[in-house]
């Protein structure tokens, strides 16, 4: 069909005509031609237009873009040639330029334009500032306010002003302009930098020690809040890692630095296995006794604390049974006892251990009123002062001792303290079983005591004094009744028997002895014949 139309268009004049009278509105610079009827132009050549005459467009459009382009080219190639040089021009300048670049800072302080001979009392001025920083030393748990100065930190600003001077001066003209530009923008702010006198630094940072290491714990009981806490590996300093970690954060700006810690040594943990199943919050019983504060009874106290401290934390477990004796040692010195006061063979004498029955008889009055199983207790060979007659229990090591059961279904644990003249035993655990406990006692007979009297060559001719206190002795009955929901569940007795104390006198053989002085005995005082206690 194309070339057809272009054989038709030789021999024919005004077809040519009429063909460049049709293109005319789309090339601009198209020739002038005769006018033709607008009928004929449409009908007989509105393919022509078409196929004929869009090549010679194409073409002259062709060649004028690439012209354009070319010339586009050339134009931002002359520009980027020009701004590469005035790049370079002002990188050479600069270059050549020893002082610091203009917006560089250091430690916070600008320091663009100064001169390398101006730049070390800067430098050192703002190292000394920085001695007296605020640091917060951190640790797990612990943070420790000091400052450089207090750790034996010196300034060392040479490698930031060597730093600062090398600034935009790396040689490479793109790297350098880069630094420049952030250098402007205020992002380049260099540290000053310190040394330790590390035999210094290191002494400062084992003083905090204490602050910052915790000691291993195991699980263990919380009696004031009634709960048990977990096993807690303890944080030891690692200080020579510790001092380098400080150096770092002087030199990096930090504010707050973490000291390097080791896990602490593991400790013995034998609650681990049972703290699953242990419950103390609930006081199942409570029981106290009083003692003397006076400093003439202060080994005494101190025995009652050595006694009561091993038995306070002691996990009973369901069915186990106890041995006071075998909890609490022999009362030795090397235990921690002191001699003391002490009941012997129905004589009052010191002993080592004196005073450790006021520990047994008051752990007895809590077991009794828990519903402890009272296995096996034996009376004292005298009523004692500091708990009433029936709830005491004496101990021997070696020869008399005190057991408890536990008839529970579920663990109790003991609970003591010795302080401000009282002695406490709580017996804890998951509920109380019996809402009510009585101690109730009888006394059925009352027995005379006898009389002793020995020579004192001391003591004047005929001169007496008392050296014990005669006590009548008695027989008695304990009984206690355990009541639920109000009802009495059951009721347990005890035959009792107090033998009488003998009564000592000291007379005196010597001529030229000395005279006693003479104190009156108040009278002798029974016990109640009957008593009842509630708890």
């Amino acid at each position: 069909m194309s070339k057809l139309a272009a054989r038709e268009a030789k021999p024919r004049r005004a077809s040519q005509n009429r063909v460049r009278l049709e293109v005319a509105p789309v090339i601009v610079d198209a020739p002038a031609s005769a006018q033709e009827p607008a009928n004929e132009v449409e009908t007989e050549t509105e393919v022509e237009t078409e196929v004929v005459v869009a090549p010679r467009t194409a073409a002259r459009r062709g060649g004028l873009g690439r012209v354009l382009a070319l010339g586009e080219s050339l134009a931002m190639t002359a520009g980027a040639v020009a701004v590469a040089a005035m790049l370079w021009t002002g990188w050479q300048r600069a270059a050549a330029d020893e002082r610091v670049i203009p917006g560089v800072r250091l430690a916070g302080q600008d320091i663009g334009g100064l001169t390398a001979d101006a730049l070390p009392a800067v430098a050192e001025a703002a190292a000394t500032a920085g001695l007296d920083r605020k640091l917060v030393l951190t640790a797990p748990g612990v943070e420790v306010v000091t400052t450089a100065r207090e750790l034996g930190a010196v300034p060392s600003p040479e490698a930031a002003i060597a730093a600062a001077l090398q600034v935009g001066r790396s040689g490479d003209p793109l790297t350098d302009l880069r630094a420049r530009a952030r250098a402007g923008r205020g992002e380049v702010d260099l540290a000053v930098g310190y040394r330790f006198r590390e035999e210094e630094a290191l002494g400062k940072l084992l003083a905090l020690a204490p602050e910052v290491e915790r000691p291993s714990l195991p699980t263990r009981f919380d009696m004031e809040h009634r709960r048990i806490l977990p096993a807690q590996r303890g944080v030891r300093l690692s200080a020579f890692d510790s001092l380098s970690a400080v150096a770092v954060g002087l030199a990096s700006g930090a504010e707050r630095i973490p000291l390097v810690v080791a896990p602490g040594p593991e400790v013995p943990d034998p609650l681990a296995s049972l703290a699953a199943g242990l419950d103390i919050g609930t006081v199942l019983a409570s029981f106290s006794t009083p003692y003397s504060s006076d400093a003439n009874y202060a080994d005494r106290a101190a025995n009652l604390k050595v006694g009561a401290a091993a038995l306070d934390g002691y996990v009973l477990l369901p069915g186990q049974v106890m041995s006071f004796n075998a909890v609490v040692g022999d009362r030795t010195d090397v235990a921690g006892f002191r001699y003391a006061p002490g009941i012997a063979d129905g004589e009052l004498i010191d002993t080592v251990g004196g005073g450790i029955c006021q520990i047994s008889s008051t752990l007895y009055g809590a077991a009794f009123f828990a519903g402890l199983e009272l296995v096996h207790s034996r009376p004292h060979s005298r009523p004692s002062s500091y708990v009433d007659m029936g709830l005491d229990s004496t101990v021997v090591y070696g020869s008399v001792d005190m057991k408890l059961k536990n008839p529970f279904d579920f663990p109790v644990v003991l609970h003591t303290s010795v302080s401000a003249g009282k002695v406490t035993f709580e017996v804890l655990g998951k509920r109380k079983v019996y809402d009510e406990v009585a101690f109730e006692r009888q006394v059925k007979e009352v027995l005379p005591h006898s009389t002793i009297v020995r020579s004192d060559a001391k003591l004047h001719t005929g001169a007496e004094t008392v050296s014990q206190r005669g006590m009548r002795g008695f027989k008695v009955v304990r009984s206690r009744k355990l009541y639920r929901a109000g009802e009495l569940v059951d009721t347990q007795s005890w035959d009792l028997y107090y033998p009488p104390t003998t009564h000592i006198v000291r007379r005196g053989t010597n001529p030229r002895g000395e005279w006693p002085e003479g104190k009156p005995l108040p009278p002798l005082r029974d016990p109640a014949r009957e008593l009842r206690v509630v708890q």
